[in-house]
C-alpha cells in the first residue's frame, strides 16, 4: 500500500525553523515574556512519552530534532530583532562617522551608500548605516571605499509601522544625510573592482538603457534600470531575470563543467572548482538570497553525484532554506526569499505532473519541460505576488514559456561576451556589440510592450496564502490520493479559497469602504462604493505603493483623484493612474491644461454620491452617507461636524493621547493617526462607522 505522503525530513525541519522564526517575531513584536517558549518542553515530553509507549524511536528522534530547531529558530529570530532594537548612539548628537561602503545606489533625489564596520568617533556601532548623499557630497566613493563625515543618525525602529521594518532584514540600523563634506579613502575591493569593470564594459559599449538592463541581469542590480521599464518587467511576470538565481548559477556551473571535462580534470578537483566558482559568482553579486539558495542547491547536487548519493530536489530546497534562515532568520520575511523558495518549490511540485500530461498529447520533451517548469514557477509564486505587490501577471505564463528561454539563450551569449571582453579589453567594443545585439532587440520589445493591461488584481493576502499552498500541495503528485479523493479535496479547497476572495474584496451593499494607507507622513485614502471609486492622495505619496493598494482593493478604475498639497501638487499626479479628473484646492495657482488631464480647481464638488469640500490646500472633507470625514495632510482645526478624522500629520493627535497609528472611537466620532505608517479599513453604511 502506497503511503499518502513521502515525507521529506529536511522540508519538515525547514518548516519548523520557519515556524520558530515566526514565533520569535511574534514574541518580540508583542513584547511577550520569552519564558513562554518553555511551553515547548512539556509538549515535547508528552510526544516523546507517547513514542516510547508505542516503541517508535523514529518519532522520538524527530520530535527532539523538531523541538530543537523550532526553539533555535525562535531564539535566533527573537535575539536578532532585540539586537536591532538597541540604539548605540544619542540621536540628538552629531557624530564623526566612518565606515566601509558595501553598496551604492541612486534614489529619486540623488544617491545613497550603505556602510558597514561603522564607528561613531572611535566607538564601534552594531549594524549598518544608510547614508543619503547630496548632489555635491565631497570626495568620490564607491563599493570598498572608506568614508568619513559628520552627521546626526536616525535610529530605525524594528516595528515602526506595526510591521517589520524592511531595513531590519539587512541589519541597516541607522539612516542619515551627510551634513559636511564627505571624505573618502580608496581601498581595493576585488568584488567591487569586478563589478566596476563589468559596469564600465557595458556602459562604454552599449546604449545606456540596454547597458542598465544587461547589468541588472548580470549582477542582479536594478538601480540603473528605468523605473517604467522595471515596472513593465514586473507586470509581465519576468522580473526574475534580474534575480541572480538558477539561470546564472547554472550557467557558470555548465561552462566550467564543459571546460573541466575537456581538460579531463579529476572528479574531486572538478567538484571543488565548480563549487568555488559558483560561490565566487554569488559573492560578486552580493550574496543575494536567491543566489545563495541556488548555490546551496547546486553544491548539494554536485556532492551527491560525486559520492553517488540519491538526491531529491525538495530535500535540497529544504536544506538550502534551513541554512539561509539560521544564518539570517529575518530573510524569511524577505520577498526575495519567498519568491525564490516558492518558485523552485512550485517547479519541483508540479513540473513532472504537467510534463506527463503534455506527453500524453505528444508534446515534444523540450517543449513540455519548458512549459511545465514555467507553469510550476507561476503556481508557486502566484500568491506571493498577490500579497506583496497587489497583482500577479496574467501574461507571465506565456512569456515564461516562449520568451524567457530565448532570453536565457541570448544571456548565455552576453555572459560569454562579457568574460571575453574582460579578458581582452581592446576587443571589448567589437565583442560586446555583437554579443549584446540579439538580446537588445528582445529587451526593446519587452520594454515597449504594455503588460499592465494583462495583470490580475490582488485578492490574496492573510489566510489566503497558507490555504492556497495547502490546496496546491494536496493537488500535486507529491500527495498520493485517489482521483475521487483528489477531486473532493480540490472542490472543497477551491470553495474555501473563493470564500476568502469574497471576504477580501467585500463591499457592503449601498455602503462605502474607506481604506487608509500611509508611509512616513504621506499616504492615500481609497473610497469605494457601487457608484464608483475615489482616491485621495498627498502630494508626496509613493505612486508604486498607491498602485499596489489600488490593485489590492480592485480599484484601478478611478472616477476621481483628489490631491492634498501645495502649488505644484498636480505634478505628483501620474497619468498611469488612468483617471482624467483631478481635483485640487481652488487656493492654488492654476496649471491648466495639464497634459491630457482635466484639473478641477473647485472648493465644493460632488461625484460618486459623495460631497467634497476643501478646507485648505492640505485638507478636504467628504460627506459619505451622512458621515462627515476629514482627511488632512497638515495640522488643522477639526470641524465639530466631523465623525471620522484621518490624519497624515499626527500633530494634533497628541492631544487625544493616541499612539502612532492609533485609533480612538468616541460615540459617533473616530480619529485615526496615520502619520507614520498605517493600514486600516473603515466601512460606512446607514450613517454608521464600522472598523
Amino acid at each position: 500500500m502506497r503511503r499518502i505522503v513521502n515525507v521529506r525530513i529536511p522540508v519538515l525541519i525547514a518548516s519548523m525553523v520557519a515556524l520558530g522564526i515566526l514565533t520569535g517575531y511574534f514574541i518580540c513584536h508583542n513584547e511577550i515574556n520569552l519564558l513562554w517558549l518553555i511551553a515547548v518542553i512539556p509538549l515535547t515530553a508528552i510526544i516523546i512519552l507517547c513514542s516510547l509507549l508505542l516503541k517508535n524511536k523514529k518519532l522520538m528522534i524527530l520530535t527532539i530534532i523538531f523541538a530543537v530547531v523550532f526553539t533555535g529558530g525562535a531564539l535566533n529570530s527573537y535575539y536578532t530583532l532585540q539586537n536591532f532594537r538597541v540604539c548605540d548612539v544619542d540621536t540628538d548628537q552629531i557624530y564623526l562617522i566612518s565606515g566601509t561602503v558595501k553598496e551604492k545606489g541612486s534614489t529619486a533625489y540623488g544617491e545613497y551608500v550603505i556602510i558597514d564596520n561603522v564607528t561613531a568617533y572611535d566607538d564601534k556601532l552594531s549594524g549598518k548605516v544608510r547614508v543619503y548623499l547630496s548632489e555635491k557630497y565631497g570626495d568620490f566613493c564607491d563599493v570598498g571605499y572608506t568614508v568619513q563625515f559628520y552627521t546626526q543618525l536616525k535610529f530605525n525602529d524594528a516595528f515602526p509601522y506595526g510591521e517589520l521594518n524592511y531595513y531590519a532584514e539587512d541589519n541597516v540600523k541607522y539612516t542619515c544625510s551627510n551634513y559636511s563634506e564627505l571624505k573618502s579613502t580608496y581601498h581595493f575591493s576585488l568584488s567591487g573592482s569586478i563589478r566596476s569593470l563589468i559596469k564600465n564594459t557595458f556602459y562604454e559599449n552599449m546604449s545606456y538603457d540596454t547597458a542598465s538592463v544587461c547589468y541588472g541581469m548580470m549582477l542582479g542590480d536594478t538601480q540603473y534600470v528605468d523605473n517604467d521599464a522595471l515596472e513593465n518587467f514586473r507586470y509581465g511576470g519576468i522580473a526574475h531575470i534580474f534575480a541572480v538565481s538558477g539561470l546564472h548559477i547554472g550557467l557558470v556551473y555548465g561552462i566550467l563543467t564543459f571546460i573541466l571535462k575537456k581538460c579531463h580534470a579529476n572528479k574531486y578537483v572538478s567538484a571543488v572548482l565548480r563549487i568555488l566558482a559558483i560561490i565566487f559568482y554569488a559573492w560578486i553579486c552580493g550574496f543575494s538570497v536567491s543566489s545563495v539558495r541556488a548555490v546551496i542547491m547546486c553544491a548539494i547536487s554536485i556532492l551527491t553525484r560525486l559520492f553517488h548519493v540519491k538526491s531529491d530536489g525538495l530535500n535540497n530546497l529544504g536544506l538550502a532554506a534551513i541554512l539561509i534562515m539560521f544564518v539570517s532568520p529575518l530573510s524569511l520575511f524577505s520577498v526575495g526569499f519567498q519568491l525564490s523558495v516558492c518558485g523552485i518549490g512550485g517547479i519541483l511540485l508540479f513540473s513532472s505532473l504537467i510534463r506527463r500530461a503534455l506527453k500524453t498529447i505528444k508534446i515534444p520533451d523540450k517543449v513540455s519541460s519548458g512549459v511545465s517548469a514555467s507553469f510550476g514557477a507561476q503556481v508557486g509564486t502566484f500568491p506571493i505576488m498577490l500579497a506583496k505587490f497587489g497583482y500577479a501577471s496574467g501574461s507571465g505564463l506565456l512569456l515564461n514559456i516562449f520568451v524567457i528561454p530565448l532570453v536565457s539563450m541570448l544571456f548565455t551569449v552576453l555572459f560569454a561576451g562579457t568574460v571575453l571582453s574582460l579578458v581582452i579589453p581592446p576587443a571589448a567594443s567589437f565583442i560586446m556589440q555583437y554579443s549584446a545585439m540579439p538580446l537588445e532587440a528582445v529587451l526593446s520589445f519587452l520594454v515597449s510592450a504594455n503588460f499592465e493591461k494583462a495583470i490580475i488584481n490582488s485578492f490574496g493576502a492573510g489566510v489566503f496564502v497558507p490555504l492556497y499552498f495547502l490546496v496546491a500541495i494536496a493537488l500535486s503528485d507529491k500527495i498520493n490520493l485517489k482521483i475521487l479523493s483528489r477531486s473532493v479535496f480540490a472542490t472543497c479547497g477551491v470553495s474555501v479559497l473563493a470564500i476568502c476572495v469574497l471576504a477580501q474584496t467585500y463591499l457592503p451593499a449601498n455602503g462605502y469602504k474607506v481604506s487608509v494607507s500611509s508611509y512616513d507622513n504621506d499616504g492615500s485614502v481609497i473610497i469605494k462604493s457601487t457608484q464608483g471609486t475615489v482616491l485621495i492622495m498627498t502630494e508626496d505619496a509613493s505612486l508604486s505603493r498607491i498602485k499596489s493598494k489600488l490593485h489590492r482593493e480592485y480599484a484601478t478604475d478611478l472616477d476621481g483623484v483628489i490631491i492634498l498639497g501645495e502649488n505644484d501638487c498636480v505634478e505628483a499626479y501620474d497619468l498611469s493612474l488612468n483617471c482624467k479628473d483631478v481635483y485640487v484646492s481652488p487656493l492654488l495657482i492654476p496649471v491648466q491644461p495639464y497634459q491630457t488631464v482635466e484639473v478641477h480647481y473647485e472648493q465644493c464638488f460632488h461625484f460618486c454620491g459623495i460631497e467634497f469640500e476643501y478646507i485648505d490646500g492640505q485638507s478636504v472633507t467628504a460627506l459619505i452617507d451622512g458621515v462627515s470625514v476629514l482627511v488632512t495632510a497638515e495640522s488643522t482645526t477639526i470641524p465639530t461636524s466631523c465623525n471620522l478624522v484621518i490624519s497624515f500629520t499626527g500633530k494634533y493627535f497628541n492631544e487625544l493621547n493616541l499612539t502612532p497609528n492609533g485609533t480612538r472611537i468616541t460615540n459617533t466620532k473616530a480619529f485615526y493617526d496615520a502619520s507614520y505608517y498605517g493600514k486600516i479599513t473603515f466601512y460606512i453604511r446607514n450613517g454608521k462607522i464600522i472598523t
